[in-house]
């Protein structure tokens, strides 16, 4: 697809107690971490990929991918956004947290080709949507930038004020997080009975 992989890697992983991204996780091919797992799963159907930090101090390895830092310091997931956004060479643009190891290629092509004709496209289950996995066009910009200037780093709020297309009837376990050390078990585990 002409479109943009976007990795959300900034996030302060409090609950973790470590940085997310660097988190090792099983694969066939041998172990690796978790931004890469997420990367690798995803980016066969993305003409680019790029991985956003909140800052320089977070990459405590290099990656082979473009990496972007937040123009906003500490403004949470919506500054990580922004600056996929602002780099991206396509329109459209498929944002994933980092811990988010689940999410589906077919979830993020969906998302794309509905994002084509929206400002957003955004998995919704339950009256719920997780603004740190959908696909965003250029046209969400100003509203990005906008609430971010005004000091609104509510991701949530900003999606609002888009035009979404929302994505309903998808399986749910695929947005579950990896938030603390008992989910990373828990994944390393349903991945091992997969082998």
């Amino acid at each position: 697809m002409q479109a943009t992989l976007l990795v959300l890697a900034g996030g302060e992983s409090r609950r973790m107690g470590r940085h997310k991204a660097w988190i090792e996780v099983p694969r066939p091919e041998g172990d690796t971490y978790l931004l890469r797992y997420v990367v690798e799963r995803l980016a066969p159907a993305f003409s680019e990929v790029v991985v956003s930090f909140a800052e320089p101090e977070q990459m405590e390895q290099l990656v082979p991918y473009r990496v972007v830092f937040d123009r906003k310091r500490s403004a949470g997931p919506l500054a990580g956004l922004e600056a996929g956004l602002l780099s991206a060479r396509s329109d459209v643009v498929f944002a994933v947290a980092c811990d988010m190891p689940y999410v589906a290629p077919q979830t993020a092509e969906l998302a794309v080709a509905a994002a084509r004709s929206a400002d957003a496209a955004i998995p919704r289950h339950d009256g719920l949507f997780e603004p740190v996995c959908g696909a965003y066009r250029k046209s969400a910009l100003p509203a990005i930038v906008g609430a971010l200037d005004a000091g609104n780093y509510v991701a949530h709020d900003v999606v609002m004020d888009l035009d979404v297309t929302w994505l309903e009837g998808l399986d749910v376990a695929q947005f579950e997080s990896l938030n603390t050390p008992a989910d990373v078990e828990r994944f390393r585990a349903r991945f091992s009975t997969r082998r």
